[in-house]
């Protein structure tokens, strides 16, 4: 009688097919969440301390800058009403300040937890790279 892994699963397929099927789903969710966890980390690792931009929300730079979503949230000064997931740029509009304003909140508020914490803030920056600018078309002489 033949034996090894082909013999097994055309064995088991035979006697049990909805256990099979049942494992080898298993299997596959088992191997996607572990991709989906490999994908997450690896992304958090290349994105720590990123440069505050328009487009981030709330959530997104307390991760980048491994802080509670409360801190940036109450930095900003927004309602206690539950996850905001506008945009900083949108924020500062219906607040009426500039996205550099409400940057400097929030990397202040970063600045004194991590002193509370005891953290080194060495990657804290705010600075984004500067926009490229239209120039203004100049008026022709005549």
């Amino acid at each position: 009688m033949a034996t090894g892994p082909a013999v097994t699963l055309k064995r088991l397929w035979r006697q049990n097919r909805w256990l099979t099927i049942a494992f080898a789903l298993t299997l596959t969710l088992a191997l996607v969440f572990i991709i989906r966890a490999g994908v997450f980390l690896v992304y958090w690792q290349q994105h720590q301390d990123e440069p505050i931009e328009g487009w981030m929300t709330v959530r997104y730079v307390a991760r980048s800058y491994r802080v509670d979503p409360k801190l940036v949230h109450d930095a900003i000064g927004l309602p206690q009403t539950g996850p905001d997931r506008r945009p900083l740029i949108r924020i500062a509009n219906d607040q009426r300040q500039s996205l550099d304003a409400l940057t400097d909140r929030i990397i202040e508020a970063i600045r004194l937890d991590r002193a509370i914490r005891g953290v080194p803030d060495a990657g804290l920056n705010a600075a984004r790279p500067p926009l490229p600018r239209a120039s203004a078309p100049s008026d022709p002489q005549p």
